[in-house]
C-alpha cells in the first residue's frame, strides 16, 4: 500500500492532518476539547515545537506546526497518542496515517492559518472563528495561550487588524481550497522548496510512495489519444470506444496515458467510460505483452518518440572475460573424457 512521503528539515513548516475513524469522535465534549488542546503544551515543551495555529474538529484535527529540530514524526506521534489515550477504552480512534504537507511559509503560512480557522464556521459548528472554543483563532484576535506562536503569521499578514479583516473576508467569500496546488501530495511551495525536496529524497526508494509512484506528466489525455489515432489511422472517438479491430489502440492509448499524463487510474477510466480496476488491468496486460511481442514493443517505442526526448543509444554490452578452468572444475563425461566446467 502506498504510503506518504515524509520529509523533514530544521525550521520546516507542516500542516499536519489527522482524521477520526467513521462513526467515530476525537473528544465528545467542548470540555474534552480544551483539555485536549492544552495538551499542545507539552509538545512545544518536550519538541520544541512552534504551532502558529491549531483547530479540534470532532472528526479530524488541523495543526501548522514549525520544527526546527527537525523531528515532526516524534512530535505528532506523542500527540496523536494524547489524542488516542481519552478514547482509549472504546477502541481505536484515529484513521490510519497523519497527513503531512510541507509549506512554504512566506507563500502559505498566512492563508493556511486562515483556511484552519474557518473549519468550524465550514461545518456549521461556529458562527465566527473566533467563537470556536478549540482552536486558536481566539489567540489572534484578543492574546491566548502560550502554546500558539502568533507573531510570524501576524507579522506576514500585516497586524492583527488586518488578520482579522482577512478572516472575516474569507468568511463572507471563502477562497478555494489549497490541495489542488500541493505538488505530488507533498509540498506546498515553489520551485525553491520543490528543489530542496528533490535534493533530500535523492536516492531514496519513492516507488511506494503517495504521489511519486509515476513520473511528473509529460503529455495530457487528448495528445496522447490523438498520437495513438493517428499513428493507427482511427479517431480519437474511435480510439476511446476501443470496439472490434480498435480494441489493441485502445489499450495502448490506456498505457501511455498512464505512463505519461500522471493521471490517475480513475481519471483515466472516467474519459474511457472504465472502472480504475479495469484500467489498472489493462495497463498491466499491455506491459507483460510488450515484452513478448516485438511488433507491439516497436509501436509503443515509435509512440512514445512524440512524449520523451530521444535517449543515446547505451554503448554495447563488454562480452564477459573467459576464465581459466581450475583444477578442481575437471570431471569426467560420457565415454571417460575429460569435459571443462567453466561456470
Amino acid at each position: 500500500m502506498a504510503r506518504p512521503l515524509r520529509v523533514e528539515f530544521p525550521g520546516a513548516v507542516h500542516l499536519v492532518t489527522g482524521k477520526a475513524l467513521p462513526r467515530r469522535k476525537l473528544f465528545r465534549s467542548e470540555d474534552e476539547a480544551l483539555a485536549l488542546a492544552a495538551r499542545l503544551a507539552d509538545l512545544v515543551d518536550a519538541y520544541g515545537v512552534r504551532i502558529h495555529a491549531y483547530c479540534l474538529l470532532p472528526d479530524h484535527y488541523h495543526l501548522l506546526v514549525e520544527t526546527p529540530r527537525a523531528n515532526l514524526s516524534q512530535a505528532i506521534h506523542r500527540w496523536n497518542g494524547f489524542v488516542s489515550a481519552r478514547r482509549r477504552g472504546d477502541g481505536p480512534v484515529l484513521r490510519g496515517r497523519y497527513r503531512s504537507v510541507l509549506v512554504d511559509p512566506e507563500e502559505w503560512l498566512v492563508p493556511l492559518s486562515v483556511h484552519v480557522h474557518l473549519n468550524p464556521v465550514r461545518k456549521g459548528l461556529a458562527a465566527a472563528a473566533v467563537a470556536y472554543g478549540p482552536s486558536s483563532a481566539q489567540a489572534y484576535g484578543t492574546g491566548g495561550p502560550g502554546s500558539v506562536t502568533i507573531d510570524r503569521v501576524l507579522a506576514l499578514a500585516g497586524g492583527r487588524e488586518a488578520y482579522q479583516t482577512l478572516l472575516e473576508r474569507e468568511t463572507r467569500r471563502p477562497s478555494p481550497p489549497p490541495w489542488d496546488r500541493v505538488w505530488k501530495q507533498v509540498v506546498l511551495g515553489g520551485e525553491a522548496l520543490r528543489d530542496r525536496v528533490r535534493e533530500l529524497v535523492e536516492g531514496r526508494d519513492l516507488r511506494e510512495m503517495v504521489g511519486f509512484g509515476r513520473p511528473d506528466p509529460v503529455s495530457d489525455l487528448n495528445a496522447v489519444v490523438g498520437r495513438v489515432a493517428e499513428y493507427t489511422g482511427l479517431t480519437p472517438e474511435q480510439v476511446v470506444r476501443g470496439k472490434y479491430q480498435r480494441v489493441l489502440a485502445r489499450k495502448v492509448a490506456l498505457y501511455l496515458a498512464r505512463r505519461y499524463t500522471g493521471l490517475t487510474l480513475r481519471d483515466i477510466g472516467r474519459a474511457f467510460g472504465l472502472d480504475y480496476t479495469s484500467v489498472h488491468m489493462s495497463v498491466r496486460r499491455t506491459e507483460e505483452r510488450r515484452r513478448r511481442d516485438p511488433a507491439l514493443d516497436a509501436m509503443i517505442r515509435d509512440l512514445e518518440a512524440g512524449f520523451v526526448a530521444p535517449q543515446p543509444e547505451p554503448d554495447p554490452p563488454t562480452p564477459p572475460r573467459q576464465r581459466r578452468p581450475t583444477r578442481g572444475a575437471r570431471k569426467k563425461g560420457d565415454g571417460g573424457r575429460e569435459q571443462l566446467t567453466l561456470f
